[in-house]
């Protein structure tokens, strides 16, 4: 038994002690694990690598950006100020625009041409402005018409002033209702002048790029209606025709008129009527 014990003991020993055995073996194992855990391992190295590289690349920016810093906070300060300045233009013109149509409507309610004339004037390269100015034509064409065939001297200038009101609407280029009314009023007021050929030319343009308006078939019946012979025949001899207003009627000699406004006197009563 002692010899047996003895055996027992020698063997935990050179298990303790032996320099070359697996106990002494594992336990270098786990030191080196130890070593390795505290310094890193390879993805450790990566990440550090990585790290290091990332912030290079941000101090070459940062040292880039420095001289330019003043630089781009103006470029940005401009930036913000032009979209600040294109929302206020934007708001203004909305404003205006509304504030046109107000006047304009406000001219048709009076119908007096002064009002076209100021909303022109104050509100010039509107859509306001150019119906205002059709709206001044139309008057002109008008009157024009009227006077035709009492004070011709008269109607010519009206109808020069209607021509050139609605060739200004057509030179800005307008489209829709407005430019079909223009080029009408411009055929109708050349037609007026003598200008035949013009005027069928305007009325034709009507009647093809305003197909589907409603002076379309008007323009296509007057176009039609200048180039006949007849009636090419008619405007000349109208155009030699000096049509002027009747000369007021002169008072016979002794006789006198009452003023305008006033009502004539009374005659005094008669002597049998003062008795009576």
């Amino acid at each position: 038994m002692a010899r047996r014990s003895e055996r027992f003991s020698g063997r935990d020993a050179g298990r303790r002690l032996a320099p070359n055995g697996r106990e002494a073996d594992d336990s270098h194992a786990a030191d080196d694990d130890r070593r390795v855990a505290a310094d890193g391992g390879p993805e450790d190295d990566l990440a550090e690598l990585e790290g290091n590289a990332l912030a290079e690349k941000t101090a070459e920016i940062i040292d880039w950006i420095r001289p330019q810093a003043n630089a781009l906070l103006l470029a940005a300060a401009g930036a913000v100020l032009a979209t600040a300045a294109w929302i206020l233009v934007s708001s203004q013109q909305e404003a205006t625009r509304a504030q046109s149509w107000e006047a304009y409507l406000a001219g048709l309610t009076t119908g007096q041409s002064a009002a076209f004339d100021e909303v022109i004037r104050r509100y010039p390269d509107t859509p306001a402005a150019s119906w205002s100015q059709l709206v001044l034509a139309d008057m002109a064409l008008t009157e024009a018409s009227d006077l035709a065939f009492s004070d011709k001297e008269r109607a010519m200038p009206r109808l020069q002033a209607a021509a050139g009101l609605y060739s200004a609407i057509l030179g800005s280029k307008p489209v829709g209702m407005l430019a079909e009314r223009a080029t009408f009023g411009l055929a109708k007021a050349r037609e007026g002048l003598g200008q035949l050929e013009e005027a069928r030319l305007g009325y034709e343009a009507v009647s093809r790029e305003f197909a589907g308006g409603p002076m379309a078939r008007m323009a296509a019946e007057h176009a039609v209606e200048l180039g006949r012979e007849s009636t090419r025949q008619w405007y000349d001899w109208f155009a030699a025709q000096s049509i002027k207003p009747p000369a007021a009627k002169q008072p016979e000699a002794g006789l006198t008129t009452p003023e305008a406004g006033t009502t004539p006197a009374e005659p005094a009563a008669t002597p049998a009527a003062t008795q009576e």
